[in-house]
């Protein structure tokens, strides 16, 4: 802007000291006029791209969040059945035992019966029991006949039903892990279902993304031509001007030149100190460190490690190798642990936040710098908070 003041500034000059403009000067200040048209144009519509493609990266983000959610459940769910297999697979084992205990309690009650047959004899009443008290010898033969026949009756019995109830029991439990199970297979299926809808949504997120992304740099490629020929238009209407105005007095045209060349020379000085310097901290902690470590490793929906990584499963990985615990798998879930904090007052180790609930997290180094897993295709990488700004953030 100082620098067209500038300009501004020898054209009245030059009109001061010459007086007229030609039709020359008119065509030349009519073209800087259309070619700095043409760049602002140029410049509102990769505005609106940017923005587009900034909206079509995050819903790239989100679906891949969660697909990584769904892999992760897949990968629960999976364990869930195989744990109800493992107790399947026990109560086969207790079912198969209390059968053979039965046929065991069975045997020992045939024994018995032969015991007793052999004492008896032929029956007389086809009861062995009932034969086994008749052949008693006197009444204290007979009370301590009956008190063996309840007793062998009664532990039997006992025996019998306890092998039997527990059986039974044991076929429920088992009745209750396969319905489980197939609760669990069918649960499966419907996750595996989602993730491969959330893949066909994230390959066409990412084609838009794409696309939009080549829009911008095509843009970007015709607006460094504009502005290269603002600048030619903008030096041959200078040109012009200055040519006009060697006719007038030397003096007031040195003078005003002069300042114009002061007014120019400022507006570079504005410019070059309106340049922020980069820095970054130094004062990274374990955390920070272990996930840095990690940087140049491929992102992996629901994976956490060693070799590979989301967004959620690098600040998992990280935390553990810096003894903060186990955290949950999802970045929704860690948004609800630890503190908020204000995104001007970031500290290294903080968690970033996209979304509420959060679709993508990354972990803050310092320096206006965070590191993360970005999407499938790409690795563990840092990133400024400015090309891509979070909702929230929370230290934990």
């Amino acid at each position: 802007m100082k620098i067209s003041k500038a300009l501004s500034v020898i054209a009245v000059a030059a009109l001061l000291s010459a007086g007229t403009l030609s039709t020359g000067t008119i065509v030349s200040a009519d073209s800087v006029s259309d070619a700095k048209s043409a760049v602002s144009k140029n410049q509102s519509a990769t505005a609106a791209l940017v923005t587009k493609l900034q909206d079509a990266q995050a819903n790239v983000s989100k679906i891949n969040n969660q697909i990584s959610d769904k892999v992760v459940s897949i990968q629960n769910t999976q364990d869930s059945i195989d744990a109800a297999e493992t107790k399947i697979a026990d109560y086969d084992g207790q079912i198969q035992k209390a059968t053979a205990e039965v046929n065991s309690r069975k045997a020992v009650l045939k024994r018995q019966l032969v015991s007793l047959q052999k004492q008896v004899g032929d029956s007389v009443t086809g009861n062995v029991y009932m034969d086994f008290m008749l052949n008693a010898k006197n009444l204290s033969d007979l009370v301590s006949r009956g008190f063996t026949v309840n007793k062998l009756n009664q532990a039997s019995q006992e025996a019998l039903s306890a092998v039997q109830e527990a059986k039974a029991k044991v076929a429920s439990l088992k009745s209750e892990q396969e319905a489980k199970r197939q609760q669990l297979v069918t649960s499966k299926a419907t996750l595996v279902a989602d993730k491969a809808k959330l893949e066909t949504m994230k390959a066409s997120a990412t084609k838009q993304a794409n696309d939009l992304s080549a829009q911008v740099e095509a843009n970007k490629a015709q607006l460094t031509n504009l502005q290269s020929s603002v600048s030619k238009a903008t030096a041959d209407a200078a040109a012009a001007l200055v040519a006009q105005a060697n006719t007038a007095k030397a003096q007031p045209q040195a003078a005003v030149v002069a300042t114009s060349h002061h007014t120019a020379a400022s507006a570079a000085t504005t410019i070059a100190s309106a340049t922020p310097a980069a820095h970054y901290g130094s004062n990274m902690s374990g955390f920070v460190a272990a996930a840095l470590a990690q940087r140049g490793k491929p992102y992996v929906w629901g994976a956490a490690g060693p070799s590979s990584f989301d967004c959620s499963g690098l600040v998992v990985y990280a935390a553990k190798l810096a003894g903060l615990g186990s955290l949950p798998h999802q970045a929704s879930q860690l948004q609800q642990i630890g503190s908020p904090v204000s995104l001007s007052n970031l500290q290294p180790g903080d968690l970033l936040f996209w979304g509420a609930p959060a679709y993508h997290v990354a972990i803050y180094i310092g320096g206006g710098t965070f590191v993360h897993a970005p999407n499938p295709g790409q690795t563990v990488t840092t990133q400024s908070v400015g090309s891509w700004t979070p909702t929230n953030a929370r230290r934990i």
